[in-house]
């Protein structure tokens, strides 16, 4: 019975895919500890360190970024009822924000190089947002209500800005101000400056 004898180009192509595969999932990796850092320093550090600074116990600003990860903008009246000053909790909130808000786009970007599905469905919106050029240059600036709306909020209104292929740098602005907004809001409403009609 003859040896099998395999073709080097096929071999050549089994090598190189299996590298590529390689890469691509050290590449993916490594993308996620970026994002899981990004989110550490910017969401959990640098308002754990202004908490230090300002001599707020590191008990209530965690509390705060917890509040914050699970209730989204309403965490301003756990803030509140932490005793802590509003502007603080205004800027730890903003951090936090921030900082999902960078790491989630980390993880999209990293999903969309990962799958090739993911990789051909942002091309095919892109093509079809040429179309419309006002929406791809200024679609931006309707995330600024997303955060404010209770069913989309902020996590989702990240992933509609990237699926649409808005600007990156306009989206997080757009985002962060309608968060700041909201947020304003809602320690107004705590505070009993203004009185929200339900």
């Amino acid at each position: 019975m003859p040896a099998l004898q395999v073709r080097p180009e096929r071999d050549e192509s089994r090598r190189s895919d299996g590298t590529t595969s390689r890469s691509r999932i050290i590449d993916g990796i490594r993308r996620g500890f970026r994002a899981i850092a990004i989110a550490f320093v910017v969401a959990t550090l640098i308002p754990v360190v202004l908490g230090l600074l300002l001599s707020v116990p590191v008990g209530r600003v965690l509390s705060l970024i917890v509040a914050t990860l699970l209730l989204q903008a309403n965490a301003a009246f756990v803030g509140l009822s932490l005793g802590l000053d509003p502007v603080f909790v205004l800027v730890v909130m903003t951090f936090v924000e921030v900082g999902i808000v960078l790491a989630i786009y980390e993880i999209l970007d990293a999903f969309a190089e990962q799958s090739d599905r993911v990789k051909r469905f942002t091309k095919s919106t892109e093509e079809k947002m040429k179309r419309y050029p006002i929406l791809q240059r200024y679609g931006a600036a309707t995330l600024i209500v997303l955060p404010m709306l209770p069913v989309i909020g902020l996590y989702s209104s990240v992933v509609i800005g990237w699926l649409l292929r808005w600007d990156k740098l306009q989206s997080i602005f757009f985002v962060t101000l309608g968060w700041v907004l909201v947020t304003g809001f809602l320690l107004l409403v705590a505070l009993g400056i203004v009185r929200a009609v339900f």
